[in-house]
C-alpha cells in the first residue's frame, strides 16, 4: 500500500472514530436528561404529596385569583430546548504530498473541534438555564367555597340548603357569610382556611365535623372570621367528632349562644392566632386532651373557662380564661395530668386544677374567702411587683396565674380591689397556693 493510501485510510479511521465518539456522547446526554427528567418528576411528585403538610405560608393572605384548585386545567408556556449537532467533515487527498497536508490540517481541526467542544460543554455547564414565561407555582387546594351565594370550586363539595358539606380531603379555603353549616364528613384529612367569613347557623353548629381522620382549621393573616351558633341541644359552636387542630395569624370570635363555644370528642390543639370565644357552657371542652402551644386566647365560659376530661398541657401563649359562678365550675379544669410549660395564663372561676409536678413552670392559685362577685378587680404582686390585675364577668373565688417570671423562693400578696387579702407568701414548688381573707388593719380592729 502507498503513502497516499494509507494516510487517506487513517483519515478515515479518525473520521470514523470521531463519529462513534459523537454518538457516545449524544446517548450520554440521552441517558443524562432522562435520568434528570425521572428524577425530577419524583421530587414533583414527593413535592404534591407532601404540600398539605407544608406549613411554611399556610396562613399567608391569599389571592383568588392566583389559586389552582385540583381538577381545573392551566396551560403553562413550555420551555424551549435546544439541542446541538456537530458534523464532522472528512477530506481524503488523491496524492501524497497533499494527503499528508490535509492529515497535518485534519489533525489540526481534530484538535480545534476538541478544544471547540470542550469551551461548548464548559459553557453549557456554567450558562444557566434559559429563561421561560412560566409563571411561579400556586399552592394547589381541593376547593375554593364562596359562601355568600353557595357557589364554588374545586371537588368533594355540595350544597344542600344552608349546608355546605365537605365529602373529599385536602385544603378548602372559605369566603364570605353565610346562614347555616359547613358541615365536614369524610375519612380523611381536611383543612378549613379561613379567609374570612361570618357564619351564623340558627339550628346548630356553625362548623360541624361529623367525621374526618383530622380538621385543622386556618386563620388567614389578616382576616377577621366569626362563628354563631343557635337552635336547639348541640355540643358547641365548633363541634368535632374527632382531632381539631386550630392555628394561623387571623382573628377568630367564636360565640357559642346554646351550647359550648369549641368541642371536641378527641383533642383540641391551639397552635397560634388571635382566639376569643364567649359560651352560655364551657369555652373550650374535649372530651380527650387540650394541648394550647401559641396564640392570644379570651375565654369565658358560664360553666368551664376551658375543661378537659383527658389532660390539659399549656407550651405557649397568652390567654385569659374565665370560668362561670356555678359552684365547682372551673377557670381551668382537666381531668388528668395538667402541665405548664411556657405561655402566661390569667384565670378567674370557681375553682382551678392545679398543675401537677412534671409542670417546668411554676403557678400561682389563690383562693378568697368569701368569694366575690361579677366585675371585681382581683390581683397579685410578686416581689412587690404587679403580675395581675383582672376582673370576672362572673362570680369567682379562685385567682389563678402562671409566667415565666414566677419562680420557686419569690413572694406574693394577693389583693381584690385594691385591697390586700391575707398575708405575704412565698413560691415553695411548681404550684403555690393559698387561701385568703381579708386582712384586717390595727385601725379596724
Amino acid at each position: 500500500m502507498n503513502t497516499a493510501k494509507k494516510i487517506a485510510c487513517f483519515l478515515l479511521a479518525v473520521a470514523m472514530f470521531t463519529g462513534f465518539a459523537a454518538c457516545g456522547k449524544k446517548q450520554e446526554t440521552i441517558s443524562s436528561e432522562t435520568t434528570t427528567e425521572t428524577t425530577a418528576d419524583a421530587a414533583a411528585a414527593a413535592t404534591e404529596e407532601d404540600a398539605e403538610d407544608d406549613e411554611s405560608d399556610d396562613d399567608a393572605p391569599i389571592d383568588l385569583d392566583k389559586v389552582s384548585v385540583k381538577g381545573k386545567e392551566t396551560t403553562a408556556p413550555k420551555a424551549t430546548t435546544t439541542t446541538a449537532v456537530t458534523t464532522a467533515v472528512t477530506t481524503v487527498a488523491s496524492g501524497a504530498t497533499t494527503a499528508a497536508t490535509t492529515a497535518k490540517a485534519g489533525q489540526t481541526t481534530s484538535k480545534a473541534g476538541q478544544t471547540d467542544a470542550k469551551q461548548t460543554e464548559t459553557q453549557a455547564m456554567t450558562d444557566p438555564a434559559p429563561e421561560t414565561d412560566v409563571p411561579p407555582e400556586e399552592k394547589t387546594v381541593s376547593g375554593v367555597i364562596y359562601l355568600n351565594d353557595g357557589s364554588f370550586e374545586g371537588e368533594g363539595i355540595t350544597v344542600d340548603g344552608g349546608t355546605v358539606r365537605i365529602t373529599g380531603s385536602g385544603t378548602y379555603i372559605l369566603n364570605g357569610s353565610r346562614t347555616g353549616m359547613v358541615e365536614v364528613n369524610t375519612t380523611e384529612k381536611v383543612k378549613l382556611k379561613l379567609n374570612g367569613v361570618n357564619i351564623s347557623n340558627p339550628d346548630g353548629p356553625a362548623i360541624l365535623c361529623t367525621d374526618a381522620k383530622r380538621l385543622t382549621i386556618t386563620l388567614i393573616e389578616g382576616t377577621y372570621n366569626e362563628l354563631n351558633d343557635g337552635g336547639g341541644a348541640h355540643d358547641g359552636t365548633i363541634t368535632s367528632n374527632d382531632t381539631l387542630e386550630i392555628k394561623g395569624a387571623g382573628t377568630l370570635r367564636v360565640n357559642g349562644n346554646v351550647g359550648h363555644g369549641i368541642s371536641s370528642d378527641d383533642d383540641i390543639i391551639i397552635k397560634n392566632g388571635d382566639i376569643t370565644v364567649n359560651a352560655v357552657k364551657s369555652g373550650l371542652i374535649a372530651n380527650d386532651d387540650i394541648t394550647v402551644s401559641g396564640g392570644t386566647l379570651h375565654v369565658t365560659g358560664q360553666t368551664n373557662g376551658m375543661k378537659s376530661k383527658g389532660t390539659l398541657h399549656i407550651e405557649g401563649g397568652s390567654m385569659w380564661i374565665y370560668g362561670g359562678p356555678k359552684e365547682n365550675k372551673s377557670s381551668l379544669f382537666s381531668g388528668g395530668a395538667f402541665t405548664i410549660t411556657g405561655g402566661s395564663v390569667y384565670a378567674l372561676g370557681c375553682g382551678v386544677t392545679e398543675p401537677d409536678g412534671s409542670s417546668s413552670q411554676c403557678s400561682i392559685a389563690v383562693r378568697y374567702n368569701p368569694g366575690q362577685d361579677g366585675g371585681t378587680a382581683a390581683s397579685i404582686n410578686l416581689n412587690g411587683n404587679q403580675i395581675m390585675w383582672e376582673s370576672s364577668p362572673y362570680a369567682f373565688n379562685t385567682l389563678f396565674v402562671s409566667t415565666p417570671d414566677i419562680h420557686e423562693g419569690n413572694t406574693f400578696t394577693a389583693y381584690i380591689n385594691g385591697e390586700q387579702y391575707g398575708d405575704e407568701y412565698t413560691v415553695n414548688g411548681k404550684a403555690a397556693s393559698a387561701s385568703v381573707e381579708k386582712k384586717v388593719n390595727d385601725s379596724e380592729e
